[in-house]
């Protein structure tokens, strides 16, 4: 053994450990494995995802159903989906939404959450939304009662809102952004929370001081050290020819809610328009995968069955040290003929909720290209 060269080997050793911690922190090494798909032809986008009684539960949605694609219109949905189990079958519930829904927000109320208050109703918490006509104010819980879903009303949103995005954090429901009517020209600027660890006549939604950028939708929240941070999203303005058209936001802003102040956070390493929300929080970051970035926003209807897709990367935010970095991306795979055969390969999903299912993340259906739904089931780990 060449005993001079030994210390220069441990240095250079211990050099390549380090830069593998570097390239790959801790928590960031997240796998996604596929579940199940869901039960239908075409899948959904932005339905209703949650949890009642261990099964996840997938309500409402939109997608387009009609050939050919690019000359039919989109489809609002009623159904309710059950997964019993990751490895198991879907089953659709004979229980429906009391209207055809979607692009609201859903949380899980989960049984084993001791923050809520008793009287609370156990299940998914749906929250606002709309169809093509209008957008509602309506929040309601979905509960899995054996084969069965029953509806329980919860207080309505000041007004009507879609397309938000927003977190549950310690029995509190903030929702953040939105668009108040498909008609409006100008993206919510709201910031509204609903405390359900209250009794009921102390219940209702509360406005508070939003966050000091531009007003936006489609945006993705996430929370972590008691903070809630809104990331990116879209603003609308109609441009020299007076169409409305969206302005792709890379700004980003937390919330502390100790302080209750907002501070601007450093900006996103590109626009993440309708990245599955709320963002994943993992022990230092919040994981936010894929997302829009607009580039191809202008050339929608030139590319239709030939887009691209979305983005595969998935961006980390370290709210401690106010750092974007990279982390694994999401397993993108174009099929071997997307115009004939849209659902083939893996596709990073936008629009769409995410929910926690036996401690993993999940993330359910969502757009995939313009007018492309997508019928995969992803759990996170790590």
């Amino acid at each position: 053994m060449n005993y001079l060269n030994q210390p220069s080997r441990q240095f250079a050793f211990l050099l390549n450990i380090l830069i593998c911690l570097y390239i790959t922190p801790p928590g960031w090494t997240q796998t996604f494995q596929e579940l199940t798909p869901i039960a239908d032809a075409e899948g959904f986008a932005a339905p209703y995802v949650g949890i009642s009684n261990g099964s996840l539960i997938v309500a409402g949605g939109a997608n387009f159903p009609h050939k050919p694609r690019w000359e039919t219109s989109k489809v609002w949905y009623d159904t309710i989906f059950i997964l019993d189990k990751p490895d198991g079958k879907w089953r659709r519930c004979p229980s429906k939404l009391n209207r055809p829904l979607a692009y609201g927000l859903s949380f899980t109320l989960s049984e084993d959450d001791n923050f809520l208050a008793s009287d609370i109703p156990r299940g998914v918490v749906c929250l606002g939304g709309g169809d093509s006509k209008e957008h509602v104010s309506d929040c309601f819980v979905l509960t899995l009662n054996r084969k069965r879903v029953t509806i329980s009303e919860l207080p309505s949103l000041p007004a009507p809102l879609a397309n938000g995005t927003g977190v549950l954090h310690e029995g509190i429901i903030y929702l953040l952004g939105g668009l108040h009517s498909p008609e409006h020209e100008q993206a919510a600027k709201v910031f509204w929370k609903l405390d359900l660890t209250v009794t009921r006549e102390n219940r209702q939604w509360l406005k508070l001081e939003p966050w000091p950028g531009a007003p936006r939708m489609l945006a993705v929240a996430g929370v972590i050290n008691n903070t809630i941070c809104l990331f990116s999203g879209t603003d609308l303005y109609k441009n020299e020819n007076g169409i409305l058209s969206r302005r792709y936001l890379s700004d980003g802003f937390s919330y502390n809610l100790k302080e209750k102040q907002w501070k601007k956070t450093a900006p996103l390493p590109r626009p993440a328009v309708a990245a599955p929300t709320p963002a994943i929080t993992t022990k230092d970051s919040l994981l936010v995968i894929s997302g829009d970035h607009g580039k191809l926003a202008s050339q929608t209807d030139t590319l239709k069955d030939n887009h691209p897709g979305f983005p595969a990367s998935v961006l980390a935010y370290n709210a401690q040290d106010d750092l974007w970095k990279k982390a694994n991306d999401f397993p993108k795979q174009v099929g071997d003929d997307p115009v004939n055969d849209p659902h083939a390969g893996i596709w990073p999903p936008v629009v769409t909720n995410v929910t926690m299912w036996n401690g993993h993340p999940v993330i359910v259906c969502g757009e995939v290209r313009p007018r492309v739904r997508s019928r995969k089931i992803f759990m996170v780990k790590f």
